[in-house]
């Protein structure tokens, strides 16, 4: 009887392979997933379904440290994750909107807080906040993230580009090609301090909802748009 069982399980040998393949193409479907939402920018957000855009914000909030589920697609009484970071809960509804969001996302916020036993309620979304929404967040403690806040994240998140950092005797060697005094620019990228063209100054000033108003490398202005 044991020889017919081993000789029946032998049989499946394809199965289990199959199985184990398929198991092992999923996992690794969802690591490239994960690294590919990791090097978004705005640009590719905006572009973003519902659906990815809750994808990404698990992403984002667990490289920002916290604990992150997310929640049933369908069902899911208002709250699209569900964090948890230094004993705090935190439920988060995701908004990927073209126009403002309004007061209806809070309201689901305030819904789902109570539902899934959270401390805290957020709302996420990559465009603004009508008034009424943001009054409305107000009495009700909802924590609001608008397209400033979500960019003030994402970079907080990527890679800064080391400082070079010159000698004197190289600084010569530069000065030294060309008689005409070097044009220091007076502004700095926010985040690597490399000063910037009055040119590439201008270009984020004139961008600022991209920018949340902070001035940029041209290196870290690609971070944006990556």
């Amino acid at each position: 009887m044991s020889e017919v069982f081993w000789i029946f399980l032998k049989g499946l040998w394809p199965l289990w392979a199959l199985i184990v393949i398929v198991a092992l193409g999923k996992l690794a479907y969802q690591l490239w997933e994960k690294q590919r939402l990791a090097k978004s920018g705005i640009d590719d957000i905006d572009n973003m379904s519902g659906k990815t855009f809750e994808k990404y914000l698990e992403v984002l909030f667990e490289k920002l440290g916290y604990r992150v589920e997310r929640t049933r697609y369908v069902g899911d009484y208002g709250a699209d994750l569900v964090t948890a970071k230094n004993g705090v809960k935190t439920v988060i509804q995701a908004k990927r909107y073209k126009g403002k969001a309004g007061v209806k996302a809070i309201q689901e916020a305030v819904a789902a807080k109570g539902y899934y036993d959270c401390s805290k309620a957020m709302v996420v979304t990559n465009s603004f906040f009508t008034q009424q929404a943001i009054e409305l967040a107000r009495r009700n403690q909802v924590e609001l993230w608008d397209r400033d806040k979500l960019v003030s994240a994402l970079l907080s998140v990527k890679e800064t580009a080391p400082v070079t950092v010159f000698t004197v005797e190289q600084t010569r060697a530069v000065t030294s090609i060309d008689a005409q005094p070097l044009d220091i620019p007076k502004n700095t990228c926010a985040l690597c301090g490399k000063a910037v063209s009055e040119k590439v100054m201008q270009y984020c000033l004139a961008n600022q909802k991209r920018f949340a108003g902070e001035i940029y490398c041209y290196e870290h202005q690609r971070v944006l748009r990556a």
